[in-house]
């Protein structure tokens, strides 16, 4: 799903990794620790998805899979290693050159994870890694980046992604909230969105996975 013109980033490699730790690590720690939360949410709700359609799940993701899938969720912002960190951690309003940096990531985690030297997962999964990583702000109206992908066009992991990064991006705390979201409301907004920026079908799976979990 990758064309040519996708491989162009604003940023200039920084070198090569031996594995894909070592090109996590040095990514800054607010980052990472959003990153390590989505992993969670996604697998939750890749589990849950999982429990209700378990052939539908093996068959496209296959086994192996199964087997990293939380870790492999957790990469899904890899391409915001070529972020400078003042703009990662900026609080005052982008500029719109900061707003392209920051939609850039999706696109620079190929050339992120082309600079791994020792790839940690089998071909299938490195395509499932990419494809999350790359595709989870599409939108389920098309309104998305980078390709304006659409409904199915959407790789699954990358629709389940989707949801989690935003749930936590409404959830976390931010300085400059008066008032911090609640899950709750998170739900409910993310809800609101279904069938615009959310796949139908997941929504209703996120649901009923968070009221499994804390109800």
């Amino acid at each position: 799903m990758f064309t040519t013109d996708e491989t162009k980033v604003a940023s200039t490699k920084k070198g090569y990794f031996p594995t894909i730790h070592s090109l996590y690590s040095m990514i800054p720690r607010e980052t990472r620790e959003h990153m390590e939360r989505v992993g969670g949410y996604s697998e939750q709700i890749f589990r849950y998805l999982y429990k209700e359609k378990p052939q539908m799940v093996e068959e496209e993701f296959g086994t192996e899979f199964l087997k990293c899938s939380q870790e492999v969720f957790k990469y899904h912002d890899i391409g915001r290693f070529f972020i400078p960190v003042s703009v990662l951690n900026k609080v005052e309003k982008l500029t719109d050159e900061e707003f392209q940096l920051i939609k850039d990531h999706a696109i620079n985690a190929i050339p992120a994870v082309e600079s791994i030297y020792k790839k940690p997962y089998n071909r299938e999964v490195m395509k499932h890694l990419l494809e999350i990583a790359v595709y989870h702000h599409e939108r389920w109206d098309g309104g998305g980046y980078p390709r304006k992908l659409k409904q199915t066009e959407i790789p699954l992991g990358a629709r389940i992604c989707a949801i989690a990064d935003t749930y936590d991006g409404i959830t976390s705390w931010k300085p400059y909230k008066k008032r911090q979201t609640t899950r709750d409301e998170a739900v409910l907004i993310i809800t609101k969105e279904s069938g615009k920026q959310f796949d139908p079908y997941l929504v209703e799976i996120f649901r009923a996975c968070m009221i499994s979990i804390y109800d």
